[in-house]
């Protein structure tokens, strides 16, 4: 009598069905909340940078945690994903209320009567601070709120992609979202730190969400391993983007990123106050923002924007005085405490194309008498002469004729006046905050203290700013973490002697205060680089034209003297061109003489290695138009790049022949020793090589329906063919085997497989243990069947590390 073998209701050769778990009726979803909450978190460190650092982690914390935990508890009381999306908002607006609109609020948490005008109100604070200060911005209430709201939002996208949708790769999208700003705003971009801790926390959100997937699909029962490869390998390829990327996209500029690289997504753009993007503008050696501008000036001509004055902030920024300004600028008469204009004055028309250059601050050199051929409404202080829009408008894709009026300055008739009358200018541009620095006094006593004219104390300073001991670098206060203006900074710049035009014009401003000197600092453009055409101007007169960019931007001091009004100086060492009345022959503070001032900056001799490395050429030594700074990268920086894209190019083949020679061992001691797992490590590879090649495993193939496809696709024949036959019949056996408990008449475990035996009884003795060689004859087999390109692709990027094998599962 045969034998009667009882199975299970599932498909041949598949294992028995196990009840899946609705995704919304397990408890392991916390823990993935739990890893959404790290990730956002761990991107957020790029804000470091952009606003002062760690001071944003309070509000955010205190806004992710609260709707997280709503967005958790909804799921687990099953309320679909809908409610849990709607709740996450809710909650998201409550802890939002609850921080910044306590006052308007109901019950704390609902908005109430007045958080409309204060939301407008935080809003108009936030385009303040974001317009007026320079990256890391000062913390206040209006960055915050629109920085919670930004992560609260990505918070919940991340965890429905994560969670509900149970597409937790897609959440990195949204996580990527967070270092867009970082990469735009910060000169050294992302930075290592944020973006390593970013890939970490991203990496461990998939393994958490897998872990939980499979566990939901096993009913409970213990989750299958192979995280680490598929986790090492999306490593790997991020990695390796994160340094082919600055190669190949307009944009990015010095450095890899997220390491000393500068994003700018929207061309050029300029910043609406040159005042406070100096430093970006000096770090990024593309140039933008080009300025046409044609003058009959004798001399090379500044361009100034905006004059600085108040230095008791932290941050110093130009004020705008809108109520004091006079209206209309065809005729600007002169600003307080300057002399009427004389027989002695120079008359210099200068006509400005700004094209691209986008900012409220007119560009006008000094001091304007008026300004004709100009769209908008505009207004001039009569404090410091400066021209700001009074309508919203710009001067972008403007061109206007400016007419100036300026001394002609001599060494000796500067030396010869006297201090000035403290009642002749405002107390503004002479006041000095109580926390100046003590290393600021000190240093000006020193070098200024034997001479009694305030033009000697002027070139004392200059001279020493100037002087051997300091260099001109844009990378150093970024490195040393003083980058840029306040007190504090002027500090530690002293301290340093490393710095550019903002360090160099603030301090000289500020050590001429101690002085006894008023003084105000000038933001605007170096005379930039001469095209060589001309154009006729007013009265037949020919204008030289120049160009500027944003790599011209500048800073510089003005000193007032008494009956002369306010007289530029130039102490940034390699930048600009010294006026004529500011060169000497000789240095107060040293028994060196700097004769080295010239109308070239770029005859400057460097000094140490330091002055080698930083200091940027001028203009006219660049030798075109616009030129700037010179980053190009050394044949050794390059090779450097070229071996670390090698190397990272065969991580995914280093881990994949990692992988095939631990199954290797596993086969290996079979024949030795009862090896439990064996045949289904020589199956496990049989069926990832076949994937690589072209023939991935279905989620409906049983063994034997892909043994059969495999067969037929890759016209496998003769010898491949058995290897393959003895491979799937040992792994059905150990797979199956000893899952199906014997229940009467059936048959015992063995002998389950095939036909054979005595009695006509339907039984086969135990298959022999697997050989490696089987699988070796296989991958020969189908490395000869594919073409080189195949080959190519299933060694150096086998998906088999994203589709690993599963034992146990309906693919095995």
């Amino acid at each position: 009598m045969t034998s009667t073998l009882t199975r299970p209701a599932t498909a041949p050769g598949t294992a028995p069905a196990v009840p899946r778990r609705s995704p919304s009726a397990d408890p392991w979803h916390w823990a993935v909340t739990g890893a959404c909450l790290l990730a956002v978190l761990a991107a957020a460190t790029s804000l470091n940078g952009v606003v002062e650092p760690w001071t944003w982690l309070a509000p955010v914390v205190g806004t992710l945690v609260p709707v997280l935990v709503a967005m958790a508890a909804t799921r687990a009381l099953r309320l679909g994903s809908i409610i849990t999306a709607l709740v996450g908002v809710l909650a998201l607006i409550g802890s939002l209320t609850a921080q910044f609109f306590p006052r308007q609020s109901i019950l704390g948490v609902v908005p109430g009567p007045g958080t409309s005008l204060e939301l407008q109100r935080l809003l108009a604070q936030a385009e303040e601070t974001v317009v007026s200060q320079v990256a890391p911005v000062l913390p206040s209430a209006g960055i915050f709120l629109i920085v919670c709201a930004a992560l609260g939002l990505i918070a919940i996208v991340v965890d429905l992609f994560s969670t509900t949708l149970r597409m937790p790769a897609a959440s990195g999208l949204a996580l990527i979202t967070v270092m867009i700003s970082p990469a735009v705003v910060k000169p050294t971009g992302v930075g290592m730190f944020a973006f390593i801790t970013t890939v970490l926390a991203f990496l461990l959100l998939l393994a958490v969400a897998q872990w939980r997937g499979n566990r939901l699909a096993s009913g409970g029962a213990r989750a299958s391993s192979g995280f680490a490869g598929r986790s090492a390998m999306i490593g790997a390829a991020a990695l390796a983007v994160a340094v082919v990327l600055p190669m190949f996209v307009p944009g990015f500029t010095s450095g890899a990123f997220p390491q000393g690289a500068r994003l700018n997504l929207w061309g050029n753009a300029t910043g609406l106050n040159p005042a406070v993007t100096l430093g970006n503008d000096l770090r990024n050696p593309t140039g933008f923002g080009r300025i046409a501008y044609s003058t009959n000036a004798d001399t090379p001509v500044y361009l100034r924007a905006v004059t600085l004055e108040d230095f008791s902030g932290r941050r110093w920024e130009p004020d705008e005085r809108r109520g004091e300004r006079e209206a209309g600028v065809e005729e600007i008469g002169t600003e307080t405490g300057a002399p009427a204009a004389g027989a002695g004055t120079e008359q210099v028309f200068t006509r400005i194309t700004t094209q691209s250059y986008a900012s409220p601050w007119l560009l006008s050199p000094y001091a304007p008498v008026g300004v004709s051929n100009l769209a908008g409404s505009w207004a001039w202080d009569p404090a410091n002469l400066s021209i700001l829009a009074t309508d919203g408008g710009s001067t972008a894709r403007q061109e206007y004729l400016v007419e100036t009026r300026s001394a002609a300055l001599t060494r000796e008739g500067l030396g010869a006046i006297g201090p000035s009358d403290s009642e002749s200018v405002p107390a503004i541009f002479s006041e000095l905050p109580d926390d100046t620095p003590e290393i600021v006094r000190t240093r000006t006593d020193e070098i200024t203290g034997e001479y009694v004219n305030p033009y000697d104390k002027a070139m004392a300073i200059q001279n020493y700013l100037r002087g051997p001991e300091f260099t001109y670098s844009v990378e150093a206060p970024v490195e040393g973490g003083y980058d840029g203006s306040g007190m504090d900074v002027m500090a530690r710049f002293l301290d340093s002697k490393s710095g550019y035009c903002v360090h160099y014009a603030g301090t000289m401003a500020v050590m001429a205060r101690a002085a006894g000197i008023p003084s105000r600092v000038a933001v605007g453009y170096t005379p930039g680089s001469p095209t060589g055409d001309t154009e006729e101007g007013p009265d037949g007169t020919e204008l030289n034209e120049f160009v500027v960019d944003s790599r011209n931007a500048h800073a510089w001091p003005e000193l007032y003297f008494e009956g002369i009004g306010w007289v530029q100086f130039e102490p940034t060492p390699s930048r600009g061109v010294v006026p004529t009345y500011a060169q000497r022959a000789f240095s107060p503070v040293g028994p060196r003489a700097d004769d080295s001032d010239a109308l070239n900056p770029g005859s400057l001799p460097r000094v140490g290695a330091e002055a080698e490395a930083s200091a940027e050429p001028s203009d006219a030594a660049a030798g075109g138009p616009g030129a700037g700074p010179q980053n190009e990268a050394s044949p050794g920086a390059g090779a450097a790049a070229l071996g670390g894209i090698a190397l990272l190019a065969l991580v995914p083949l280093l881990l994949r022949t990692a992988r095939t020679r631990s199954r290797r061992r596993t086969v290996a001691v079979a024949d030795v020793s009862a090896v439990d797992g064996a045949a289904t490590a020589a199956w496990a590879e049989t069926t990832e090589i076949a994937g690589d090649y072209g023939h991935p495993l279905d989620e409906t193939d049983t063994p034997r329906t892909f043994a059969a496809r495999l067969t037929r696709e890759a016209d496998l024949a003769g010898e491949p063919a058995e290897s393959l036959a003895r491979l799937r019949n040992a792994y059905e056996h150990e797979e199956y085997a000893e899952r199906i408990p014997a229940a009467d008449g059936a048959i015992p475990p063995g002998r389950r497989f095939g036909a054979g035996g005595t009695g006509g009884s339907a039984r086969l003795a135990r298959p022999s243990a697997p050989r490696w060689d089987d699988v070796d004859t296989v991958t020969r087999a189908l490395r000869r069947g594919s073409p080189w390109s195949t080959r190519v692709k299933a060694r150096l990027f086998p998906q088999s590390l994203l589709n690993g094998f599963r034992s146990g599962s309906r693919r095995g």
